[in-house]
């Protein structure tokens, strides 16, 4: 009785490692590009099916780059045992390298999709696939409109969204909601 639960308590242990270092950071960068897609502009697709995640070993999952409705980045977990994943996890850390799994857009105008670049926004005569802000433009930020008079220029999300996702808690909540998640589905 007890080499059986001494042999459960082991397989436990190398899951709880594995969750703990890889799968649920894994999971957290999965949520935050669904949260980044569903705030962000999306007229075309293609800037929200543009993200990317690079991982400790510098393995990638990327989204299509294509026009259309959003598509989930799923990264490939594969099968970490806690010794992996916990050699993967202290040599970044030994490294001072905290930057475990990179969240990033691979389009040509991410910045200016993310109001961090100002660009001439010229409306490309499409129809967006999310709902549409109408005004007209009075800075060169894509989300910076006036809403007082209808106009050629629209934006599918407001000013500063990314900013705001990033700096006003949702990325940190996102991340500690998603861990406590993954390691709770760990019993010892």
């Amino acid at each position: 009785m007890a080499r059986q639960d001494l042999g459960k308590l082991l397989v436990n242990l190398d899951r709880f490692a594995a969750s703990a270092t890889q799968i649920g950071p894994i999971r957290a960068a999965e949520r935050i590009i669904e949260e980044l897609q569903q705030a962000g502009p999306a007229w075309s697709g293609e800037f929200s099916n543009s993200w990317q995640i690079t991982g400790p070993q510098n393995q990638t999952a990327k989204g299509t780059g294509t026009p259309g409705r959003p598509v989930p980045v799923r990264f490939k977990e594969g099968p970490f045992t806690g010794p992996q994943a916990l050699l993967t996890a202290g040599k970044r850390f030994a490294l001072k390298d905290k930057t475990v799994f990179k969240i990033s857009n691979f389009s040509s105008h991410a910045f200016v999709a993310m109001d961090l670049e100002e660009s001439t926004y010229i409306d490309p005569g499409t129809t967006p696939i999310k709902p549409v802000i109408e005004g007209i433009r009075i800075g060169g930020y894509r989300g910076d409109l006036s809403l007082q008079s209808d106009g050629p220029n629209r934006a599918t999300a407001p000013l500063d969204w990314y900013t705001n996702y990033a700096r006003g808690g949702n990325l940190d909540r996102t991340v500690q909601l998603t861990l406590d998640r993954e390691l709770g589905r760990v019993r010892l």
